[in-house]
Formats: structure tokens, C-alpha cells, sequence
């Protein structure tokens, strides 16, 4: 009864203005609540007129508005009602800090709408440069903020930073021995964007990767290969790294090496040759001034015939579709010259053996998977040493 008897002593004690302002200071708040998303819209949307309305909503820059508008409605409200002057001083402080972390939070947010606008607008690869490099500078400008940010909100609560630094300087020492390598991989990303070694699309080898560049991110290099599996590599092991791209190429070479069988006739050798010319001439993905095709040698078992061609594809999967068709060609040439290539082969020598003067007998093997050859002589005066001819 008496907890209830002062309540009541409590609300004849209100007076009419002060349940005035209470009602105002409510009415501000649900205003400034309901206006919020609104005004937060309408200031995004001056900045990121293409972009959907959901697009919108999901940036931090409208998020960060939309807080600071509902926070606003709650210190305005304050000021209606009669509060104490240290309490009015302590919500002046903190409203100082709300403004502090939303600039904070819209500058921050204006580096990643400008990727997100990037990533959404064009694919090229000009413009994914681009959102690497705000990516990084995102990050950077982040951490630059949110630092200034601690530091002023400490400062408003009258906080001894000197002394505060001091007292946090061990735990800053690990805490800098542990960021090294982040910051390592942040300066290897800076390193790579500067150079541009690769980007986004080429094909590239480093270390044991190889494969397409899928992303390029301040920590790392995202890798598709041909089984088409994703390999992370992190940034400083690719600036200390030897890197091929061969996406930077403005053409590939060709080459084959056709063995021709010591008996094939010189005519035939030169038909061929011309007939392969003819064909690449009239081939719009062969340059055609790089054709050259030539007798290259004339090794103990084969006519050696090199060619040498240039090809305008670079795409490594054209670019073997591309070999593959040359291939053909060139086998259906030699089929419809009735043409076969020689077989890799070794001569193997056989001494005699002799007993009581007489010679037991010589051979001379193939190796092929039968045995075409088998002749037996006989010297009754001398030893000899022929040699043998081995087709594999």
C-alpha cells in the first residue's frame, strides 16, 4: 500500500507542462523515426541515382543516415523535457560522438559504394582495377578513420590518451608484432595494383599455381585452374615470386615436328611441305608471314621437318582447340599422300662368337612385335661386327 501511495503522491506532484513535454518529446522521436529511412533515401539517392531502392537501403552511407536521424530525434526530445545541467552536458557528449562515428561511417561507406557501383555497373577489366584499388584504399582510409574516431570520443569523455598509450604500449607491441603480416599483404597488394602484373582474367603461373585470375584482393589472389578449383595465393608470396602472364601475350607459337622415313622420296618431302603451306595460308587465325616450314635435318633414321607457325589466339583453351585442329590437318594431308612417319629406332651391335675356328653364328634383331628380319653368315676366317637395325 505504501509503494502504491507513492506513486500517487508522484503523479499529483507532475505538472500539466511537464506531461506536456513528455508527450512532445515522444511525438519528436516517433517523427524522427518514421522520417528517418525517408530523409536517409532521399540524401543517397542524390548521390546514386541509377542504383534500385533496395541497392540503396543496403549502403552503409544510407544506414549510417538513418541513425543519425533517429539519434538526432532522441537528443531533440531531450532538450524538451527540463532535465538537470549535467545531464544535458553528458547528452551533448555523447551527441558530439554520434557525429563523430557517423562521419566516420560515411566517409568509409562512400569508398564502398563506389566499388559496389563498379562491380555493378561494368565487368571490364579497366574498372575491376579500379575496385581493387578502392578496396584498398577502403580498408586504409577505415582503419585511419575508426582510429581518429576512438581517439575523439576519448578525448570527449576527458580521457588521458598520453597515459592511456603508455599503459597499452606492451599490449601495442604484440599487437603490432602480430599485424606485420597483415600489413605485409596489405603493402603486397598495393605493390601488385602499382605494377599490374596481372589482372582480373589473364592467365597466369606462379609457384605452383596456374590457372585464371578470378579476384584480387588486398590479402590475397584468387586462382581458378583448369579443374576448375579455386587456389588462394597470398599477395607476398606473389611479389616475391616469379609471375607469368600469359594473358598479356598478342600471340602464341605453333610448332610440330614431323619424321619422315629415310626412304620417302625428295618430291613427296617438297608436295607435302607445299600442300601444308596452301592449307595455313588461307587459315584467318594464322599469321600468315610466320609460316615456315622447312627441312629441318636429316638424322640416321628419319627426315626431320620443323613448322613453325604464329597464331592471333591467346585464350589457353583456343588456343588448344586451335592445336588441335592444326593436328588434324596435318595427319589427313599425310594420309591422303600415303605418307607414314618414321618410328624412333637404335642400332644394337652383335659380336661373333667363334669356337674351335669356326663362327657360331650372327643375327640381326627387330625389336618391332615381330620379328621381321633374321639372317644368319658365317666367316670361318675372321671375326666381324655388323650392325643391327631396331624399329621400336
Amino acid at each position: 500500500m505504501n509503494k502504491i501511495q507513492e506513486i500517487i503522491d508522484f503523479i499529483r506532484g507532475v505538472e500539466m507542462s511537464q506531461i506536456i513535454n513528455l508527450i512532445i518529446a515522444l511525438s519528436i522521436i516517433i517523427v524522427f523515426l518514421l522520417l528517418s529511412p525517408i530523409i536517409a533515401y532521399g540524401i543517397v539517392k542524390i548521390f546514386l541515382r541509377k542504383q534500385t531502392k533496395e541497392d540503396i537501403k543496403n549502403t552503409n552511407i544510407f544506414k549510417a543516415i538513418k541513425n543519425f536521424i533517429g539519434i538526432s530525434g532522441v537528443y531533440v526530445a531531450s532538450k524538451v523535457i527540463e532535465l538537470e545541467q549535467f545531464q544535458n552536458a553528458f547528452i551533448d557528449k555523447c551527441f558530439v560522438v554520434v557525429i563523430i562515428w557517423t562521419i566516420a561511417r560515411i566517409v568509409a561507406g562512400a569508398f564502398e559504394a563506389r566499388k559496389f557501383l563498379i562491380d555493378k555497373i561494368t565487368k571490364n577489366e579497366i574498372n575491376k582495377k579500379n575496385a581493387f584499388f578502392t578496396s584498398v584504399v577502403s580498408i586504409i582510409v577505415k582503419v585511419v578513420l575508426y582510429i581518429i574516431a576512438v581517439y575523439l570520443t576519448l578525448k570527449e569523455f576527458g580521457y588521458d590518451i598520453g597515459g592511456l598509450a603508455t599503459g597499452l604500449g606492451l599490449t601495442g607491441a604484440v599487437v603490432a608484432l602480430a599485424a606485420q603480416d597483415f600489413i605485409k599483404q596489405i603493402i603486397s597488394g598495393l605493390s601488385i595494383f602499382i605494377d599490374k602484373p596481372f589482372q582480373v582474367g589473364d592467365w597466369i603461373d606462379v609457384e605452383n599455381a596456374s590457372g585464371t585470375v578470378e579476384d584480387i584482393t588486398i590479402k590475397s589472389t584468387k586462382i581458378r585452374t583448369t579443374e576448375d578449383t579455386i587456389i588462394t595465393v597470398p599477395n607476398d608470396l606473389i611479389t616475391s615470386s616469379n609471375v607469368v602472364n600469359w594473358g598479356r601475350i598478342g600471340k602464341r607459337v605453333f610448332r610440330a615436328n614431323l619424321k619422315f622415313a629415310l626412304e620417302t622420296e625428295e618430291k613427296t618431302i617438297e608436295k607435302v611441305i607445299n600442300r601444308i603451306k596452301f592449307i595455313l595460308r588461307y587459315n584467318e587465325d594464322i599469321i600468315a608471314k610466320s609460316i615456315n616450314i622447312q627441312v629441318l635435318k636429316i638424322e640416321h633414321d628419319a627426315i626431320n621437318v620443323d613448322i613453325y607457325l604464329e597464331t592471333t589466339i591467346t585464350k589457353y583453351a583456343d588456343y588448344r582447340n586451335f592445336c588441335n585442329k592444326i593436328n588434324l590437318t596435318i595427319l589427313n594431308i599425310l594420309e591422303t599422300q600415303g605418307i607414314n612417319l618414321s618410328y624412333p629406332s637404335q642400332n644394337i651391335y652383335i659380336k661373333e662368337n667363334t669356337l674351335e675356328g669356326k663362327t657360331i653364328g650372327k643375327e640381326k634383331i627387330s625389336t618391332d612385335k615381330s620379328i621381321k628380319e633374321k639372317a644368319i653368315s658365317k666367316d670361318k676366317n675372321k671375326k666381324s661386327v655388323k650392325p643391327a637395325k631396331i624399329s621400336k
